[in-house]
Parts: structure tokens; sequence; C-alpha cells
């Protein structure tokens, strides 16, 4: 009579680990210090590739954390000053120099800076209205005399996302971003918005010299940094 052997399911494979972990019992000998240099050297190879990208990536990671909170936070409380006092509207016409500390301050206290969670916020001089927010981070307010034949005056706002580090005269688009008040949409914006993504990069972030275009990259590209972008590694 034909017998039929039942067939059994194959036995499981081993991982690597486990096959390493038998070889290390089979041996009854300790490393040699050759295996122990040559092991030390590949984890430092691995390490030498990954840690940078994995610290970029961290980095990244905050910075557009940072910078779509602040759009949001700020465009916010905006909102919350049109409810209380109806359309926000801004004295633009007429500014003659940069001299406009004691107006901003007034009308940043009045529709903005009273609903946001600060740890300070002072007129500094003549020409500018510092804000430190309470997550570390922080902004500069100055309004610029007009520079065209409009006479429209235009209210800039530099963010840092290390306040301690903020200086408006460096937008890197690293710590410091350009951002401005838009009179039509009542709502801050990064500098540069309506300009088209191949223009932001070959004239206001990527050349280098001019990165005021830098927060207008990232919120078009739904507030992620693009891959390409050399100002944070």
């Amino acid at each position: 009579m034909l017998k039929i052997k039942s067939l059994q399911p194959p036995p499981p494979r081993k991982s690597l680990t486990g096959r390493f972990c038998e070889w290390l019992h089979e041996r009854n000998n300790a490393f040699t210090l050759a295996e122990v240099l040559i092991t030390l050297g590949i984890i430092g190879v691995i390490a030498a590739l990954t840690i940078p990208s994995l610290v970029t990536k961290f980095r990244r990671q905050s910075a557009e954390t940072q910078l779509k909170k602040f759009y949001t936070v700020i465009n916010q409380a905006i909102e919350m000053g049109k409810a209380e006092y109806g359309d926000i509207e801004i004295e633009d016409k007429d500014k003659v120099d940069y001299d406009n500390a004691e107006y901003i301050s007034s009308w940043m206290k009045k529709y903005i800076t009273r609903y946001l969670k600060t740890l300070k916020s002072e007129q500094q001089d003549a020409k500018f209205y510092e804000v430190a927010l309470n997550d570390g981070s922080g902004f500069i307010a100055e309004m610029y005399p007009p520079y065209d034949e409009t006479n429209t005056s235009h209210l800039y706002i530099f963010y840092c996302r290390n306040f301690n580090k903020c200086n408006k005269n460096i937008v890197d688009g690293e710590n410091t971003f350009w951002f401005t008040y838009d009179t039509d949409r009542k709502q801050i914006l990064p500098l540069h918005t309506y300009n088209a993504p191949s223009s932001l990069k070959e004239n206001f972030c990527y050349n280098g010299t001019n990165k005021s275009g830098c927060a207008a990259i990232i919120m078009k590209n739904n507030w992620r940094i693009p891959d390409d972008y050399p100002w944070i590694r």
C-alpha cells in the first residue's frame, strides 16, 4: 500500500541576529582585537553616514513647525482683532521715514499682541517694535517709508525662530524670515507670496544674496522645506 507522507511546514528561518548568536555560542573563545576594531570601524562609518542626515531632518522639521505655528497664531490673533474691532485698517500713507515705532506699537498692541502669549513686547528706539513669544521665538515689526508712486508704506515683520538671535538686518532663511501685513487680505503673509516658485528661488532665496522670499517658498510647499533648500542643513 502506498504511504503518503504528511507534509510538514519548513522550519522557520533564523534571523541574522539569531544566526550570529548561534555562531557566537559555538565559538568558545573571545573576539580578537582585529574583529573588535573592524566592528567599531563599521559602526563609525554608519554613524558618519546617518547622523548628519538625521540632524538635518530634525532641524528642518523644527523650522517647519515653528514657521507654520507663527503664521497660524498671528493670523488667528488678527481674526480675534477683527471680531472685536471690525475691519482692521492701518495708516500706511505719508510715512516719510522709518520713525514709526510709536504708531506700530499702538497698532500691534490693539490688534495683535494682546491675543498672543508673549514674554515681552516693547518699542525700540523710534523705528522698531519687538515681541518675544513664550516659545522662545519672536519678531520685530517695522514700517518702511514708501518706495513707489503709490505712496504706500509697508508693515514688515521679521520672524525669528530664536528671538535671542533676532536681527532684522540678517534675513538668513534659517533663523530669520520676512513677513508682511497684506492690506488687501488683512493677513500676515510671507514676503513675495504672490511670486512664482521659480522666481522665488532664483531671485529671493536660493541666490545667496537676497533671502527675503524663503518663508514664501516654504509656505507654498505646504510648510515643508524643499529637499534642495540650501540654508538649513
